[in-house]
């Protein structure tokens, strides 16, 4: 069994976190850091509830520590944990520097320890789908990339997400994940430009973003709108033989919010069909998308941890993310293209 700590109980790890490290057998939470005991032992009734985090290392020795709190704290709690000795999972954003996040790597690789970055939507259906389509050649050399994370929100709410403060704003929160996805599918660009900008009414981050991702032979173009009602576009992929396009989120996060075990049948299976168009076909083909898999980065994570695999997430990929946001942000304020110039 790997021991774990959880360190926070909001909303990620009551959504994203917990259902997996119940149900998948290699895992047993052990203990929370959380201001919140009464809420921990109604879900967690075997784990103990500590104050911070020195306290629980300084009383129990876990395999493993999730961090899910607030951005600005990635750093040193990831840190904390590795020289601790323990294998760390951590919510994205990585952390809010790129170099920052290239230490904790090497401290990890150092200290032969599992660092991964929770990007979890390397395993929404529509986003294996496309990467099958790319892997199967049936899209040919992909051209332009318009990849969106939309959202009706057209109200400042009261969340440290939507507050002044490192690490805050969307471009950290959603776009992270769309970076991600690109980097994953693409590598890395030659050059990033972006707009990103606060559009709401008293609004103190960025609230809107359009980042693109420059390379010799193709444009990816990723954003995040407040104001989009109704079912949002989510890919629409233009390769030299055809055109694969989605509407609609992936449908795990709404069941986790729902409460759905994972463990059932129908987890994962998408409320929404994609689009092939082929050619100058001007009759789309339905295309049935995968189902998303979230469990797979847990499974991937166990047998790093117990049987010396690699990380389900690099957190060298992950310092890149974090580095086309501060190229993207850099653009965005001086009105310029910023050349992609990433080091190890």
């Amino acid at each position: 069994m790997i021991k774990t700590a959880l360190v926070g109980f909001g909303f990620s790890a009551n959504t994203f976190h917990v259902p997996f490290l119940s149900t998948i057998s290699e895992f047993a939470i052990s203990a929370v850091v959380s201001s919140k005991p009464d809420q921990v032992a109604q879900r967690l009734p075997k784990a103990a509830c500590f104050d911070d985090l020195s306290t629980l290392l300084a009383q129990q020795t876990p395999d493993l520590v999730v961090i899910t709190t607030p951005n600005h704290l990635h750093y040193q709690h990831v840190k904390q944990a590795l020289e601790a000795g323990c294998h760390v999972l951590v919510e994205k954003p990585f952390v809010t520097n790129s170099r920052d996040g290239l230490e904790l790597a090497a401290l990890a690789k150092q200290k032969g320890l599992v660092l991964c970055p929770y990007h979890n939507r390397r395993w929404d259906g529509d986003f294996l789908t496309l990467k099958g389509l790319h892997l199967a050649g049936e899209l040919g050399d992909i051209k332009v990339m318009h990849s969106s994370f939309n959202r009706y929100r057209p109200e400042v709410r009261q969340r440290w997400r939507e507050l002044p403060g490192e690490g805050a704003g969307i471009l950290y929160d959603l776009g992270s994940h769309l970076i991600d996805q690109a980097l994953h599918l693409l590598g890395d660009p030659n050059a990033v430009s972006a707009s990103c900008r606060a559009l709401r009414p008293g609004s103190e981050t960025t609230d809107y973003f359009q980042v693109t991702l420059h390379y010799p032979d193709k444009e990816v173009v990723l954003s995040s709108s407040p104001y989009r009602s109704g079912t949002t576009e989510r890919f629409v992929v233009h390769g030299e033989k055809a055109t694969f396009s989605t509407f609609g989120l992936d449908i795990q996060e709404d069941q986790l919010r729902a409460g759905l075990m994972v463990t059932v049948s129908g987890f994962g299976e998408q409320a929404y069909q994609g689009m092939l168009e082929v050619g100058d076909s001007v009759t789309p083909d339905p295309l049935t998308l995968e189902d998303g898999q979230y469990h797979r980065l847990f499974d991937g994570l166990a047998q790093a941890i117990t049987n010396d695999q690699p990380s389900p997430v690099c957190p060298i990929s992950a310092s890149k993310v974090i580095y086309a946001i501060e190229l993207a942000q850099t653009a965005s304020d001086t009105g310029s293209r910023q050349p992609w110039q990433f080091q190890a």
